[in-house]
């Protein structure tokens, strides 16, 4: 159950929320990834065909050479691309990087963090979103 509150400053009416939300986070589970393998056996699925099964991930071109943005992050003087992190190691290099240590087959969870109260924690590092990949193993 939902606790909404109102404050009223000046003139303007403003909602306030008591409940967290996790509406900057998106998810795929152990289960989607193991589903998806199971349907298709012989083809492997790769890491930017997972990518792009999250809500407000966009990746453009494919392979490790491939673009990720997440949505809400914009920049025009530099690089627009997340930080991924792998069991709580942070990786230089982007998809790149993740792509040549992440054995797809061993993925139990893909988190994408986007706001700013959830990539806190990775400093400037994760200013332009996270991708947090947890293995099975």
């Amino acid at each position: 159950m939902r606790a909404i509150h109102f404050l009223i400053y000046g003139l303007s009416l403003f909602a306030l929320s008591a409940c967290g939300s996790s509406y900057g986070t998106s998810r795929i589970s152990g289960e989607n990834i193991g589903h998806s393998e199971v349907e298709n056996p012989d083809q492997s699925i790769s890491l930017t065909d997972h990518l792009r099964k999250l809500s407000g991930v966009y990746v453009s071109g494919s392979g490790p050479n491939a673009q990720v943005t997440i949505r809400g992050v914009n920049s025009i003087n530099s690089s627009t691309e997340p930080l991924f992190v792998v069991n709580g190691q942070v990786l230089n290099g982007g998809l790149r990087a993740a792509s040549e240590v992440v054995p797809v087959n061993e993925i139990q969870s893909i988190r994408v963090l986007k706001n700013a109260s959830e990539t806190g924690f990775y400093g400037v590092r994760g200013a332009n979103g996270v991708i947090e990949i947890k293995l099975k193993n």
